[in-house]
């Protein structure tokens, strides 16, 4: 038997994700056949060719024309008909005000395209911050044009923004999977499917980790689930937080998958391709969720621990570099499993996970160094919640007594055994910056979030990653329910500290469905809260003290100036674009990147 495993959109598409490169290398070190295949990157390569941003311009300009939306099945006009006006009244706004404005700068982009995503993936263009800013840009504005004769869904590089006029509700997101005037991704789908043939594969199974992969992810599952005799397997992280919801669904077993797998993959994933091949029964999978012969939804025992020093290195032989969008490779790689803190009350980041459980130094410099050679990159992302100080300063050790050349980043959590000599042995073995969790400057927001560091220390140790030559990225977490404007601009005060925040990553608060802090909501000002849908991983809620659409406000607001203040800065501020920052550290150092002052000016928001 063989087996497919398959990334979808939307995630941001410079490097390769290490899912299913993973449970590919699990599969094959078990004897089975197995292939990758990237969906994601494969459709931002293929909605940004010259040609589609050109046609998706003469599909708006027709929709102007006959500005109106009926279902395409006719049974959905009773229950959507209403709402498909709504849209088609928001799409005429949105592509009114767009043709409006300066319709040359759109026949501008359609012409400047190709060239903006030659610059992204050529290595001379790409070092050049003036060139690397400007197609940016343009690849945004091409993106817009893209969105335009499915807006107000919208498409980015960084985000999938769904129909606001449908909600996360299982039909609403059903509805979407089958309708194509409200998809963009059904009408690429069918025609990318038509073009494949999927007939050797007896599994299929697909990664979704994020709210903005699930239109797409499902759409696409729904229709491998009608044009292939394959078995289909939804996983990842997204999947687990809303399995609960899905497990109550029977129509997501009937049209959508045929399994769930709930939680790390590493062992169902093998388990699931046995009992496929005849060795095993489908009651001893573990940590799977099927429905019987009697349409009753089951769900197995959760896997084992794993013995991570024996999980088998990740496999990206098929992957085509080049079609990424960054001119080098980022490779991931996963030193342990979960978080060795695992108490902050807003966080939903290890949900899935095993309990905290870390490689050993030897095995994950081994998986590096394999990697590094085998793939031609010194470039490597540790995609791990956090990485205790102790670990991380033996791996350096380790990494310099080999004297590998890589260079790396990743989470940390702010701790005081981040010593100077610490940060050092991480520098010099090719750290070149970490993504601290800073959140908020008040130590009563801090308690609340129960961060669990030394919030006196948190500065110095910047200070001393700052002086070994490391870059400080450091997330925020604004506007927490109970926050005072007081507490607010205090936390301002430090993202605007350039030489201690490097570059600012901010958060609006949300209310994770499987956060901690769901049971103490009193704790935090919130007053009660309700489901956003089953397919959403946040909840809705009220406060005491302010408003769900008041914290979105502020933060919108105080980033916005943010990004006018910085606009001439390289990386100033950044939810994605952490490949990017390391290959330009790694290649320029941390001054020029600090230093430099952009000529170009950014396309800054309205």
């Amino acid at each position: 038997m063989k087996i497919l495993y398959a990334s979808v959109p939307q995630w941001y598409p410079v490097s390769p994700y290490l899912a299913c490169a993973l449970l590919r290398g699990q599969a094959e070190a078990a004897g089975f056949q197995a292939d990758t295949y990237d969906f994601n990157v494969e459709f931002f390569n293929d909605i940004l060719d010259a040609a589609n941003v050109r046609d998706s311009l003469a599909r708006a300009r027709q929709f102007l024309n006959a500005p109106s939306l009926a279902c395409a099945d006719p049974a959905d006009e009773a229950k959507y008909g209403a709402k498909m006006a709504q849209i088609a009244a928001v799409r005429q706004e949105i592509v009114s005000g767009f043709f409006g404005g300066d319709a040359g700068a759109a026949e501008e982009t359609v012409a400047e395209v190709a060239e903006a995503v030659r610059v992204i993936k050529t290595r001379e263009s790409f070092y050049d911050p003036e060139q690397l800013y400007r197609a940016k840009d343009v690849i945004d504005a091409a993106l817009d044009i893209v969105s335009l004769p499915f807006t107000p869904a919208r498409i980015r590089m960084d985000n999938y923004i769904a129909n606001p006029v449908l909600t996360y509700d299982f039909p609403d997101v059903d509805f979407q999977c089958r309708e194509p005037g409200v998809n963009m991704f059904l009408p690429y789908f069918e025609k990318k499917l038509a073009a494949m043939d999927l007939s050797s594969y007896t599994l299929i199974g697909l990664s979704i980790t994020d709210l903005s992969q699930i239109v797409p992810g499902l759409t696409l599952a729904r229709l491998l689930k009608r044009r292939t005799n394959a078995k289909i397997c939804l996983g990842g992280n997204y999947i687990y937080k809303v399995a609960p919801d899905l497990k109550k669904i029977p129509a997501v077993f009937r049209d959508y998958c045929d399994y769930l797998l709930v939680g790390d993959g590493e062992v169902t994933s093998v388990q699931l391709a046995q009992y496929l091949a005849g060795q095993r029964e489908i009651g001893d999978v573990r940590a799977l969720v099927y429905a019987d012969e009697n349409g009753n939804i089951l769900e197995n025992e959760p896997a084992p621990l794993l013995q991570l020093d024996r999980v088998a290195y990740p496999n990206f032989d098929s992957y085509d570099f080049s079609r990424y969008f960054s001119a080098d490779t980022v490779l991931p790689v996963q030193l342990g499993k979960g978080c060795y803190w695992g108490k902050c009350t807003f966080c939903d980041f290890y949900t899935g996970q095993q309990k905290f459980d870390m490689k050993s130094v030897v095995r994950a410099v081994d998986e590096v160094e394999f990697l590094s050679q085998r793939y031609s990159t010194p470039y490597f992302t540790f995609v791990d919640e956090a990485v205790p100080p102790a670990f991380y300063n033996a791996f350096a050790k380790e990494v310099l007594r080999r004297g590998l050349k890589i260079y790396f980043y990743s989470f940390a959590r702010l701790e005081k055994a981040f010593t100077p000599e610490v940060l050092s042995n991480l520098y010099a073995a090719g750290a070149r910056f970490f993504m601290w969790g800073y959140e908020a400057a008040s130590e009563r927001v801090m308690g609340l979030m129960n961060k669990g560091i030394d919030l006196s220390r948190r500065k110095q140790i910047l200070t001393d990653a700052a002086n070994a030559g490391l870059w400080n990225l450091c997330t925020f977490l604004l506007c927490y329910p109970s926050e005072t404007p007081e507490e607010l601009q205090a936390t301002i005060d430090v993202i605007y500290d350039h030489e201690l925040v490097n570059t600012c990553t901010p958060s609006n608060f949300a209310l994770k469905k499987n956060a901690i802090l769901k049971d103490h909501a009193e704790d935090a000002s919130i007053t009660d809260f309700q489901a956003n849908g089953e397919l959403h991983i946040s909840y809705k809620y009220h406060s005491s003290v302010t408003t769900m659409e008041e914290i979105k406000r502020k933060r919108n607001a105080f980033e916005r100036q943010y990004l006018i203040d910085t606009a001439d800065r390289l990386w100033a501020h950044t939810f994605t674009e952490s490949d990017f920052l390391l290959l330009y550290l790694a290649k320029y150092g941390r001054d020029y990147v600090k230093n430099y002052r952009l000529k170009y000016k950014k396309k800054l928001p309205g």
